[in-house]
């Protein structure tokens, strides 16, 4: 057998290893895939999501479109839309050119489960209450989705 052959041989014999030796990507939650959905369906509006979620042992953040942000436990910024009901509104800065809405999060059912913050492309005449206004109609189809917060962790 020739040399170029049997390095062939050896090379396809470890390709099954190899592929079972890297490691595979994790499926992602419900609640990481309804996030990356909504926000590609809806670029043009929104920017940047996270979903938090309260619980016995506290309230953090479980989904994001930055990886970084998840297992975050939750600040001020998501507790008072939750506690209150009322959403919190950041105008847009020169470090934060977006509009940075954070509102309670229900399930199908009306049950209270988290905070949701959206990072809203503000209209071109930047009106906060048309901001505010996108931030509840992405909040109404978010949580068209949502059959509980158990769900959202499901893989």
């Amino acid at each position: 057998m020739s040399c170029t052959l049997w390095v062939a041989v050896v090379m396809f014999l470890m390709l099954p290893h190899a592929a079972t030796a890297q490691k595979q990507p994790a499926r992602e939650t419900l609640a990481q895939r309804i996030v990356r959905e909504l926000v590609d369906r809806h670029r043009d509006q929104i920017s940047a999501m996270e979903i938090a979620l309260t619980s016995d042992k506290g309230c953090a953040t479980i989904a994001a479109t930055d990886p970084k942000d998840v297992g975050e436990k939750c600040d001020a910024d998501e507790l008072g839309p939750i506690k209150t009901g009322a959403p919190n509104v950041e105008a847009p800065t020169t470090d934060d050119p977006v509009f940075d809405i954070t509102q309670a999060l229900h399930d199908r059912s009306g049950q209270p489960i988290g905070a949701v913050g959206m990072d809203i492309v503000p209209p071109p005449n930047g009106d906060r209450d048309v901001a505010l206004a996108r931030a509840k109609a992405l909040l109404q189809e978010l949580e068209a989705q949502i059959a509980s917060a158990v769900a959202l962790r499901k893989r």
